[in-house]
């Protein structure tokens, strides 16, 4: 048993989350559930038929260019709305049936929910443009969401190869060097994509993240306010900035972050779980038993969370003396 498989309320996503699109909720497969391994001319037949059957003519004059439609459809895919990024990048590729980043960013959409048919259009990009960094990458994300590490990194060091000014490529290495434990290799690939995209808040918290597991949260705490000043609407980064400042045991300035990301119950969760990170174990059963008598719908992930403190508790009591 290890705490870390019921990680605190609206904390868990994040810790374990990679990129933005890796965090985006995936849409339905445009194939069949088991033809993974479509050719590319048949899957831009697919798009093709699909993409006439949804886009709306207009008049000539009134229509976007490629770029502007693709551009519009990243903005969508960055913004949550996976519908509009799908109908977009369906449009983009009618327009331009022979460039790639249509099936790239389709095949982001599809990342989070069904990575192996992911897997299975990054491929064919590749097939068509073997020097698509962006498909490399994906490559990289899908292989880590099925929990091939090795293979991921293969291909992530691929994309390094092709483009080592990718922020994107090392902000993918970096997760995947930090599932592998090589926490200080992580962290210097998390840096070098910050430095490299520091207006991006998904990738600036990617650093913060890489530094918390480094086990520097002074500097995952510069991170973190970085990302919240970039994006001051995420709950998600406010509640990582509370976990960098409770690690410094700064627990009050811990728990205004925390309330400020969500209810009174999350917060009361959260600061339980630094409690229990710190090794103080009987605060960590106290706020989780106000977590608990608070009002909320959480209370089974709580419960669960105070059931394994009360374990790390007896098992330290437990434990023969020196």
């Amino acid at each position: 048993m290890t705490h870390a498989l019921h990680l605190p309320v609206r904390v868990a996503s994040v810790l374990v989350a990679g990129l933005a699109w890796l965090a985006l909720t995936g849409c339905a497969s445009p194939w069949g559930a088991t033809e993974t391994e479509t050719s590319l001319e048949e899957y831009r037949q697919y798009m093709a038929e699909r993409a006439a059957a949804e886009v709306e003519e207009t008049e000539e004059d009134d229509k976007p260019t490629f770029e502007e439609t693709l551009a519009a459809a990243h903005r969508s895919h960055r913004a949550g709305d996976s519908e509009q990024a799908m109908r977009l990048y369906f449009e983009a590729f009618r327009l331009n049936p022979t460039d790639s980043r249509p099936h790239e960013g389709i095949a982001y959409l599809n990342l989070a929910r069904q990575p192996d048919q992911a897997e299975g259009v990054f491929q064919t990009v590749i097939e068509s443009d073997p020097n698509s960094t962006m498909a490399y990458v994906g490559l990289g994300l899908a292989k880590l969401a099925q929990g091939d590490t090795e293979e991921a990194a293969g291909y992530l060091e691929t994309a390094l190869e092709l483009d080592p000014s990718s922020p994107d490529a090392h902000g993918a290495y970096a997760l995947v060097l930090g599932e592998m434990q090589l926490y200080q290799d992580a962290q210097e690939h998390a840096r070098l994509a910050a430095e490299l995209a520091p207006q991006n808040s998904a990738i600036v918290n990617n650093y913060g993240i890489a530094n918390l597991r480094a086990g520097d949260a002074v500097l995952a705490e510069k991170a973190f306010r970085s990302a919240i000043a970039l994006e001051p609407n995420d709950p998600a980064y406010r509640n990582n900035l509370g976990i960098a400042l409770g690690r410094q045991r700064r627990y009050a300035d811990a728990m205004s972050a925390f309330r400020s990301a969500g209810s009174e119950q999350a917060a009361e969760n959260n600061l339980g779980y630094v409690y229990y990170m710190n090794g103080l174990l009987d605060d960590a059963v106290a706020h989780y038993e106000l977590a608990l008598q608070a009002e909320g719908s959480d209370k089974l992930k709580i419960l669960r969370n105070l059931n394994a403190a009360l374990d790390a508790k007896q098992a330290a009591e437990s434990a023969p003396q020196d």
